[in-house]
């Protein structure tokens, strides 16, 4: 799921969030602005209609006509091909396009941008050590930066902990499917109570609501978080 929400990174780019498919719930924002190129603009759109594949071909494309390896434009789409990578699950190669985008970045909105993508990227990789490194960075640089506080905090709480034996997989049931839809769109909404409690209720409503346990625990990690914030 792909949607435009508040840029609180200072500078023209989009914000989106991203959840991670597997160990956190993280948001990834800065997609590259009107500023791109064609082949980035073209990259922008297929990545809001989820075309992953296409997106990163268009981002490659729009590389390939930059002759100036440190512009803003070759940052924002080493930055965007890292985020179509990652989508794919390609977290290598995703992983090193956010390395040359971090290389690449002379500003601290860029700086900032490619070391939270690279921690969301560690993360979801099983790299908890490498996230926190991450992390810590983006709040050395921008301090007020809440997502980058959260998600460093639920890190913190869970590095550590055992996950133990997973138990067998539960098939959601189509109404659990759109309950988890809901709770993503009040996620990236930053609304997580109000996710987490939607959350709650449906599980007593229909028991494979439970299919989706760790994303539960995920987002009522964040909203504790978020009720504990000053």
């Amino acid at each position: 799921m792909y949607e435009h929400v508040e840029d609180r990174s200072g500078d023209t780019d989009h914000t989106q969030p991203m959840i991670a498919r597997t160990a956190l719930l993280l948001f990834v924002f800065g997609l590259l602005g009107d500023t791109a190129p064609e082949r980035g603009r073209e990259g922008n759109a297929r990545f809001a209609e989820t075309k992953y594949a296409a997106a990163a071909a268009a981002y490659r494309a729009g590389l390939r006509a930059l002759a100036d390896t440190t512009t803003a434009a070759y940052v924002g789409l080493q930055n965007n091909l890292g985020l179509a990578l990652y989508r794919q699950g390609r977290l290598d190669a995703a992983r090193a396009a956010l390395r040359r985008a971090r290389r690449a970045a002379t500003t601290e909105p860029q700086r900032v941008r490619a070391l939270f993508n690279a921690a969301t990227v560690a993360a979801e990789r099983g790299d908890r050590d490498a996230a926190l490194q991450y992390l810590e960075k983006v709040l050395l640089r921008r301090p007020s930066h809440a997502d980058a506080r959260f998600n460093y905090e639920y890190l913190k709480r869970r590095r550590g902990g055992g996950e133990g034996a997973e138990p067998p997989p539960i098939e959601p049931s189509p109404f659990a499917q759109r309950l988890k839809d809901r709770a993503e769109t009040l996620v990236a909404r930053r609304q997580y109570t109000t996710a987490a409690a939607l959350l709650k209720d449906g599980v007593r409503k229909d028991s494979t609501v439970q299919a989706y346990r760790a994303f539960i625990t995920r987002v009522e990690d964040i909203a504790q978080i978020s009720r504990s914030a000053p």
